[in-house]
C-alpha cells in the first residue's frame, strides 16, 4: 500500500539479494544453497494468513518484499488497528485508515479503532460502511471518554453482525434492538434525503458468531442488554465494565461460560436464571457495590471471585450469604474449584460458610483487609468435618498478609487442618521480606505440625489486589484464571 512509507534496509544489506530470497528467485533443486527460499514456497493462501496476523503497518509493506508479494496484501483479511504502531501522528492515522479502506478491496479480519476523538464521529461511520469491511470477524470501537460525551454507536456498526466473532464497545450509548426499527404504524408523509437506509439494523437482527463480547463505559439499559444478549446465540465469554443505566439483569443462556463485572453504576440486582455452560462468574471489586446476586442455575460453574462485602446479599441455590456471613448453608454447589473473596480482617466466621458451601473447592485466595481488632479463634471440630479440608483443598493464598495475629491465626488454620494442602502462597508487603521474619512465621503459624506433610509455604513480595481483566474473562484455555495473577 503506497499510503505507508517503504520499509527502510540497513545500509550495508544487499537489497537485491533480500529481495530473491523472498520469492523472485529460486535456487536450483539439490543446489543446498542458503538463499532457498523457504517462505516463498508456502502457497498463496497461507501467506495471505500470514500477512492478516501481522501488525497493519508491516502488512502492508509486504507488498515491496517482492514482485510475488504485491497482489498479496489485497487478497489477505484487513487486519486494521489504528493504534500508534501505525503513526504517531493522530492525523496522518486518520488518513492511513481512510487510505487503506479505500485500496483494500475486503474481506476484513479485525477493525481496532482506539481512542476516537468526538470530531471523527460522522467520518467512522462512513469507514464502517467501507466495501473493505466486508464480511468483518472483529471489531473494536472504543471512543475517548476523557470527552465526558457519549455518542450514540453508529448503526453501521450492526452490519457485521452476522459474521463478528469478537467485539468490543467502549464510551458509547448502545440502541435497544428490541425497538423495531422499521415499523411505523401511524406514519403518514415521508421525505427522504441522503439517507442510508442500509444503516438501519433489521428488526430480527442476530450475532450468530459472536463468541466474546466487551462493552465498557457503555450507558445501555438492562432492556437493551437482555436484547443483545438474546441475539448472541453462540456468546461464550461477557464483561461489562462501567457500563451506566443498568439496574437489573437477568441472565440466560445456553452458550455462556464466562461472565465478569469489572464494574458497575447502580447496579441494583444480578440474577443468574439459566446459565448449563457457566464455569466463570466474576463479580465486580468491592469498590463496586452489586447489591444482590442470585445464582439460580449454572449446573457447571467451577471459578467464583471476587466475593466481597460490595455484594449485600449473595444467593447461591437456597444458600443466603449477608454481607459474606451465611445466614443459612442449605445448597452445597460442588462444581466450584476456585474462589477469590474478599474478607476484613480476616474474617474466618466469613470464609468457614463458603468452604460448607463449596465442598469440592480446590483453590482458595484470600484478599485480606486488615482489621486490628480482629480475633479468630474458631477451632475445627473433626466430628463435624469440612469436606473441602478434608479431601479437596489443596492451595490457599492470603493476599495482603501482614503476619499480625489475625493474619497468623487465620492462616494457621488451614496450616493445622488442611489435609490434602500442597501450597500456601503469602503475599506480603516487600518490607517484611527477611529472613528472621520469615523464620519467625514459620514458627508462628506451626508449620512443623502442618496436617499435610506434602505442603509447601511460600512468601513473596506483593500488596494490593489490580483486580481482573480481559484475559480473566475471555482466556477460557485456563482452569484457573487467578493463579497467574495474585502471586
Amino acid at each position: 500500500m503506497d499510503a505507508l512509507p517503504p520499509p527502510s534496509w540497513p545500509a550495508h544489506a544487499p537489497k537485491k539479494r533480500m529481495f530473491e530470497r523472498a520469492g523472485d528467485q529460486e535456487s536450483p533443486p539439490g543446489s543446498g544453497s542458503i538463499g532457498l527460499d523457504l517462505i516463498g514456497a508456502l502457497p498463496d493462501a497461507v501467506l495471505c494468513t500470514i500477512i492478516s496476523l501481522l501488525p497493519t503497518k508491516n502488512g502492508a509493506r509486504t507488498q515491496a518484499v517482492a514482485r510475488r508479494w504485491r497482489p498479496l496484501w489485497r487478497s489477505a483479511p484487513l487486519n486494521l488497528v489504528a493504534d500508534r504502531d501505525l503513526s504517531g501522528n493522530k492525523r496522518k492515522r486518520v488518513a492511513y485508515v481512510s487510505k487503506i479502506l479505500a485500496k483494500h478491496p475486503g474481506p476484513a479480519l479485525r477493525l481496532d479503532l482506539p481512542s476516537i476523538h468526538q470530531s471523527l464521529y460522522g467520518k467512522v461511520n462512513r469507514w464502517l460502511r467501507s466495501q473493505a469491511l466486508t464480511d468483518l470477524q472483529e471489531l473494536h470501537l472504543d471512543y475517548d471518554g476523557e470527552e465526558y460525551m457519549i455518542f450514540p454507536l453508529p448503526l453501521s456498526a450492526l452490519r457485521f453482525a452476522p459474521t463478528l466473532g469478537v467485539t468490543s464497545f467502549s464510551c458509547c450509548s448502545f440502541p435497544d434492538l428490541s425497538t423495531q426499527f422499521l415499523n411505523f404504524p401511524h406514519l403518514k408523509q415521508l421525505s427522504m434525503y441522503m439517507v442510508t437506509i442500509s444503516d438501519l439494523p433489521a428488526p430480527s437482527l442476530h450475532f450468530p458468531l459472536l463468541k466474546q463480547l466487551t462493552m465498557r463505559g457503555v450507558t445501555i439499559s438492562g432492556e437493551a442488554l437482555h436484547s443483545m444478549l438474546s441475539r448472541c446465540l453462540s456468546l461464550e465469554s461477557l464483561l461489562l465494565d462501567f457500563n451506566i443505566g443498568i439496574a437489573r439483569i437477568c441472565i440466560s443462556s445456553p452458550t455462556l461460560r464466562s461472565i465478569s463485572f469489572l464494574g458497575t453504576f447502580f447496579f441494583k440486582e444480578l440474577v443468574i436464571e439459566d446459565t448449563p455452560c457457566l464455569e466463570r462468574l466474576l463479580p465486580p471489586t468491592p469498590d463496586h457495590c452489586m447489591g444482590t446476586v442470585r445464582v439460580i442455575r449454572a449446573p457447571k460453574l467451577q471459578v467464583f471471585g471476587l466475593v466481597s462485602k460490595g455484594i449485600s446479599k449473595l444467593h447461591i441455590g437456597t444458600t443466603v450469604f449477608q454481607e459474606m456471613i451465611a445466614i443459612s448453608v442449605t445448597t452445597a454447589m460442588r462444581t466450584v474449584k476456585v474462589l477469590v473473596i474478599e474478607s476484613v480482617g480476616p474474617n474466618f466466621d466469613a470464609v468457614i460458610g463458603f468452604l460448607k458451601c463449596f465442598p469440592c473447592l480446590e483453590r482458595l485466595y484470600v484478599i485480606s483487609r486488615q482489621c486490628n481488632e480482629m480475633k479468630n479463634v474458631l477451632k475445627y471440630d473433626p466430628l463435624d468435618p469440612i469436606e473441602c479440608l478434608e479431601l479437596h483443598l489443596k492451595r490457599v493464598a492470603p493476599e495482603n498478609y501482614f503476619g499480625n495475629m489475625a493474619d497468623v491465626d487465620f492462616a494457621k488454620f488451614f496450616v493445622l487442618n488442611a489435609k490434602v494442602l500442597e501450597q500456601m502462597n503469602f503475599a506480603v508487603p516487600t518490607c517484611h521480606r527477611n529472613d528472621k521474619w520469615r523464620s519467625d512465621q514459620h514458627k508462628l503459624l506451626q508449620v512443623d505440625n502442618r496436617a499435610s506433610s506434602d505442603a509447601r509455604f511460600e512468601f513473596t513480595s506483593g500488596y494490593g489486589y489490580n483486580g481482573i481483566d480481559d484475559k480473566h474473562t475471555h482466556d477460557l484455555s485456563m482452569a484457573d484464571p487467578f493463579g497467574r495473577t495474585l502471586l
